[in-house]
């Protein structure tokens, strides 16, 4: 096995959200409308809808786990950050608040199924997360019936403290420094391997990629010196 791709399978195995004995149980990006609340106007009547990565995490055995985590993360931004932590006591509260019918270990595959309906079907299942100002934020889980929107759940979430923020980044970017050097190491093989067998082969597989990357050089100059020309000449000083 190469050596950076059991790096890979190091770096997984000391991933921060593990902390604690917690096992990974679903982990997926999900279209989740995102709104800020203000204490005072209320939350944004449209929001943004942004790709969230899910993740669900249980403490102990997946058919009798003593709790369940849910974390939000975002690859466009590395510092969102939102955590929720669910007992049997938090999940009592919530059974009896949003009258739900299931019993806690059921709750890890609801929340599941909520997710995966809302990935595959958008138009009938979609989750809007709201923000305050303060860090608090909850998550809506809820289905379009046609003639009204009804909310299955509702769970209320926090802002993950600024070292587990630190530490989720520092995993986040040196799995995908190793993953790159996986990458790149996989490339050399191949380079090296078409380089013994048909080196004509390798010579015009670089000659394709020089001309694609001058071709999308001179397409960002050209769009660059048109938006330049653009700006020059809507100037209110002309």
């Amino acid at each position: 096995m190469d050596e950076s791709h059991q790096d890979l399978g190091v770096l997984e195995d000391i991933d921060p959200s593990l902390e604690g004995g917690f096992k990974i149980q679903f982990n997926k990006e999900i279209n989740i409308e995102t709104r800020i609340s203000n204490a005072n106007t209320g939350p944004q009547e449209i929001g943004t809808l942004e790709q969230i990565k899910v993740k669900i995490l249980v403490q102990g055995d997946q058919q009798a786990f003593e709790n369940l985590k849910i974390e939000l993360t975002s690859e466009t931004d590395l510092f969102f950050n939102y955590i929720a932590i669910i007992d049997k006591e938090n999940f009592k509260k919530i059974k009896e608040e949003q009258k739900l019918t299931i019993e806690y270990p059921q709750f890890l595959q609801m929340l599941i199924k909520l997710l995966n309906s809302s990935h595959k079907e958008p138009n009938h299942f979609f989750c809007v997360f709201f923000m305050q100002q303060d860090g608090s934020a909850k998550l809506d889980f809820i289905e379009n019936l046609e003639y009204k929107f009804m909310e299955m759940l509702t769970l209320e979430f926090s802002c993950a403290t600024e070292e587990t923020i630190r530490q989720n980044v520092s995993f986040r970017y040196n799995f995908m420094k190793a993953k790159l050097q996986f990458v790149q190491n996989r490339l050399n093989d191949i380079t090296s391997l078409i380089k013994l067998k048909n080196p004509s082969l390798l010579a015009q597989l670089n000659k394709v990629q020089m001309n694609t990357n001058q071709s999308q050089t001179s397409q960002n100059v050209s769009k660059y010196l048109g938006q330049s020309r653009k700006n020059n000449n809507s100037s209110k000083f002309i």
